[in-house]
């Protein structure tokens, strides 16, 4: 089937990248048509946009069904649930979760916006892309989240400052500069759970530190692009169409000046369909954007080649892990999703941090794992790899080489959970293969097509109209939560999409 759909730009997924795309280009007067292979979630923000399709956010029972979307395991992909929430990928030196909703991973990040690490992360992968013009939306994006640092506020049920009330001299410390937080936290006890409503009649609660964790937030405490960047521009120059994947992306060169087909599948009726447009923003995070591109190189309307794709791609060396509290009276059920970050004496390199688990106590659970999880604090380590990995299509199918022993940031992250356990007297434990949520490149930046497989403006060597604005683009890891990276991507993106439109 074949649908007409006057859209001057289609983008492809709704997570930072393609969120803020569409926002920014339907701003600069284009139409924008917003693919999404996941569903609204159910949240208060999205019942006040009108939104009537949403799915559950996986909490109690509920867990069950809409917990799990796809599991790919091996050549075994297996669909659980096409309204689920996470898709698992297994290889045998990496776990990489992806999120399916309206709104992609910010549906269910930790709410925390940090620069790259290295100052000089977009310096030097192409000539024309100066560092400044995508530094400078760094700001815009804090304030459009609504993030603020973390501060040490002694009314905070749970926080990174009453779990490391060590000495001064100890070597796990909270860290002096706290990264930014986009969660809704009220500014005492009294005010958490209160109800707000901004310019768009979009309402959201702040936090009531029981239900804000990586599960999502209902009450839209924790900000996210969905309500964020979509709502102010929902059938104001964008339209959205939930629950449809996207397959392939064909060159339409009978549409005059050229243009793209895009092929998607509707998950709700079954049926197949395709719009055209001139220009494409693919945004549909690293796996997913890296799948789409790998299957459109086939057939007489493929793309063109692309000599770099799948190469330098990286896991941002993130290990997750617990630390046991047995006699600590503080409940991880009673929290906000991120307590804080905190340094390790010898451990420069990785950035390390804390979290709580709220609203896993709805989750049907024996009651001594449920009282066992209250005292247990996760602890999280991210920090630069080296990109050397590269992924493949096979089959139909993505494959990744990555081997997490040839990554020392690892090791780091795992010699200074052993110190924070030296210095507790509470055990810590790690996972053994790396389950990285922050998963990049693979579609570069690049000098050329032989560096990368974008150049400075985020379009595609060989391929005019197409372009990338998610993680899939960035050139290195960012060290730290690499939302803020990609967001400020996607500005840059947009933007310079609006400003060259016409040449």
């Amino acid at each position: 089937m074949t649908d007409a759909h006057d859209a001057d730009v289609i983008v492809i997924g709704s997570g930072f990248g393609g969120s803020i795309a569409a926002n920014r280009l339907a701003l600069a007067g284009h139409k924008v048509l917003v693919l999404e292979r996941g569903p609204w979630r159910d949240s208060l923000p999205v019942r006040s946009m009108g939104i009537a399709r949403r799915a559950p956010f996986p909490y109690g029972w509920t867990a069950l069904t809409h917990l799990l979307r796809t599991l790919h395991l091996g050549r075994l992909r297996l669909t659980l649930n096409k309204s689920g929430m996470f898709e698992l990928f297994s290889f045998p030196g990496l776990r990489a979760l992806a999120t399916s909703a309206v709104g992609g991973g910010s549906t269910a990040w930790g709410g925390l916006l940090e620069r790259p690490r290295n100052p000089g992360y977009w310096s030097g992968h192409h000539p024309d892309l100066d560092p400044a013009q995508v530094e400078r939306y760094y700001d815009k994006v804090l304030a459009d989240m609504g993030a603020t640092p973390l501060a040490p506020q002694r009314w905070l049920p749970n926080s990174v400052w009453k779990h490391l009330p060590f000495s001064p001299e100890g070597r796990c410390r909270p860290a002096p500069s706290q990264p930014h937080v986009a969660v809704n936290l009220p500014r005492s006890q009294r005010e958490a759970g209160q109800m707000s409503v901004d310019e768009a009649g979009v309402q959201r609660q702040t936090c009531a530190f029981d239900g804000d964790s990586f599960l999502g937030s209902r009450g839209g405490a924790k900000a996210s692009v969905d309500f964020v960047y979509l709502a102010p521009v929902l059938g104001r120059g964008a339209t959205v169409r939930e629950m449809c994947e996207v397959t392939t992306i064909a060159r339409d060169p009978g549409a005059a000046g050229g243009g793209y087909a895009v092929h998607f599948t509707d998950l709700r009726t079954s049926e197949k369909h395709v719009v055209r447009a001139q220009r494409i923003v693919l945004a549909a995070g690293t796996m997913n954007t890296l799948r789409v591109l790998f299957a459109s190189r086939a057939g007489p309307q493929g793309l063109a080649p692309m000599p770099s794709l799948g190469r330098t791609f990286g896991a941002n060396g993130d290990l997750f892990g617990v630390w046991f509290k047995d006699a600590e009276a503080i409940s991880s059920f009673n929290s906000p999703p991120a307590l804080g970050a905190f340094t390790v004496t010898g451990y420069a390199a990785p950035s390390f941090g804390m979290g709580g688990f709220p609203g896993f106590d709805t989750l049907p659970l024996p009651r001594a794992l449920k009282r066992k999880l209250a005292r247990t604090v996760l602890i999280f380590g991210m920090g630069v790899d080296s990109g050397r990995a590269s992924a493949t299509f096979e089959k139909g199918r993505l494959r990744v080489d990555y081997d997490s022993r040839q990554e020392p940031i690892f090791e780091d992250i795992r010699g200074a959970f052993g110190m924070l356990e030296a210095e507790s007297g509470c055990r810590t434990w790690a996972v053994r293969t790396p389950l990285v949520p922050h998963q990049w490149g693979g579609a570069c930046v690049g000098a050329s097509d032989r560096h990368g497989v974008v150049d400075h403006n985020g379009e595609v060597y060989g391929n005019p109209g197409l372009f990338v604005a998610d993680s899939s683009a960035l050139p290195a890891a960012a060290g730290g939560p690499p939302s803020l990276a990609v967001a400020a991507w996607a500005h840059h993106v947009a933007d310079r999409m609006s400003q060259t439109a016409g040449r």
